[in-house]
This record gives C-alpha cells, sequence and structure tokens, in this order.
C-alpha cells in the first residue's frame, strides 16, 4: 500500500475507534454514576524508527510521522454531579476513589451506582438483583416487615441495630477493568475506607459523568476527521490509478 494511502486508513482507523468510544458515552448520558471513557490515541514512528535501522531526529525520510496507533482507553473516575432525590435507599459517594460493593454469585464487583432497593426478602440489592455487601463483608439484610431508618451519612437503622455499606478504595484505578452493568473487576487489591473518611450520602444519586454539550462536539469532530481520511483515501486513489494509465499509454 502507499504509505500516505497507509497513512489516511491509519487515521481513518483511530477516528472510528474514537467514535465508537464518544458514541458509548452518548449513550450513558442518563445512566447513574456512568463513568465515561477517553480514546487514547499515540503517534507512531517511522516504520524504520520501530525496527531500530534509524534514530528519531535524524532528519531523513524515516523522520515522517508513520500514522497513529490506539492505546487502551482510559476510564474517568471524577465525582459526577449530585442529585437529591429524596429515595431512602439511594446512595452517592463524593469521592472519586471510593466503590460500592456488590456480590454477583461468587464474584465480588464494584460500582458508584447506588440506587439500591430492598427486595421481598429484606435484602438490599442493585437493579440487577445483586447483593448489596456491608462493612462487615455480609450481604446487608433487615427485617421487611419492621420499619427502618437512613441516616443522612448512609447507615441504616432497625430496632437497635446499624448498618454500614461497604466501601472500597481500589489501591490503583487503573487496575478497574470494566464488566458491563456499570460494574468493575478489581484487578489489584482493594481496602477498606475508614470510617472517618467515609463520604457517602443518603438520599442522593450520581449522574453521569458525561458532559452530553462536550460529548456530541468531539462527535462531530471525529465524524469529520474520519470523513476527511476517507475522502484522502479516495484522492490517493485516484492519483495513483492517472499516474498508471499514463504509464501505461507511454
Amino acid at each position: 500500500m502507499p504509505y500516505g494511502m497507509y497513512l489516511s486508513a491509519a487515521g481513518a482507523h483511530v477516528q472510528g475507534h474514537r467514535l465508537e468510544v464518544l458514541s458509548h458515552n452518548l449513550a450513558n448520558v442518563n445512566t447513574p454514576a456512568f463513568k465515561p471513557s477517553l480514546a487514547v490515541l499515540q503517534a507512531r514512528h517511522n516504520k524504520a524508527i520501530d525496527d531500530g535501522e534509524v534514530s528519531p531526529g535524524s532528519g531523513g525520510l524515516a523522520d515522517i510521522g508513520g500514522g497513529v496507533r490506539i492505546q487502551p482507553n482510559e476510564t474517568q473516575f471524577g465525582v459526577g454531579p449530585m442529585e437529591a432525590t429524596g429515595g431512602k435507599t439511594d446512595f452517592a459517594i463524593n469521592d472519586p476513589n471510593s466503590f460500592f460493593v456488590i456480590r454477583r454469585g461468587d464474584e465480588q464487583f464494584l460500582t458508584r451506582a447506588g440506587g439500591f432497593l430492598f427486595d421481598a426478602a429484606g435484602r438490599l440489592t442493585t437493579p440487577a438483583g445483586d447483593q448489596v455487601l456491608g462493612a462487615d463483608n455480609n450481604p446487608i439484610q433487615i427485617d421487611p416487615s419492621q420499619p427502618y431508618e437512613v441516616n443522612f451519612d448512609g447507615t441504616i437503622q432497625q430496632e437497635g441495630a446499624r448498618l454500614m455499606l461497604m466501601l472500597a478504595r481500589p489501591s490503583d484505578l487503573n487496575n478497574l477493568t470494566r464488566e458491563g452493568a456499570n460494574l468493575f473487576r478489581a484487578q489489584g487489591d482493594i481496602n477498606d475506607v475508614p470510617v472517618g473518611d467515609r463520604k457517602l450520602v443518603a438520599g442522593h444519586l450520581e449522574k453521569s459523568g458525561v458532559n452530553p454539550t462536550t460529548a456530541m462536539m468531539e462527535l462531530i469532530e471525529a465524524s469529520r476527521a474520519y470523513e476527511s481520511n476517507l475522502r484522502l483515501i479516495q484522492h490517493q486513489d485516484q492519483a495513483y490509478g492517472n499516474l498508471i494509465g499514463r504509464v501505461l499509454r507511454e
């Protein structure tokens, strides 16, 4: 493939990847506590430099860039806007490094989405039915036939019992992997958040971290860049076709 066409094809590929990431972010603009992904692109050296045949900065043709490459997406873990809902079992964390812990089968996952509810058996669950763990690492459960209260700091009280939701803090946010449904899996160590450092707020939900205006502008930009690279491929293909036609006529 001619080098210029290769560069344009690489540009179209990475912009297509950006479009996928931005579209996914926009689709979750109303998902509570959703954390947007950032598409990371990196300039690529010329193949001769990557192969060690030439040193960068030599000033020759090998210093012409080799296009761009896709790096792993980064998750933006900043705290989203807080919305007061008044729901007794709605919880938000005003700390970007802390997460709720839920259990699905024998596995534990982390989530920022605190829209929980008590089922008929008195178990605190996510809307998908996953159990929410307490500070003692056991599922939170109350007597559904008795009244209960939820304090502003997120503690649940019933008949003298005081239950605290488990809050965990990964040692490194970069070690979290997305598992779908607003869940994360910790690949490294996680630690309990000390009682004095818990920033849990009851009666609130954290809204999506996606800024719809910014995301839409970036989507338009990526779409135009994608189309520009496709046009460059077409122009180069036409130019090479004309050149080959001339050579054959002569």
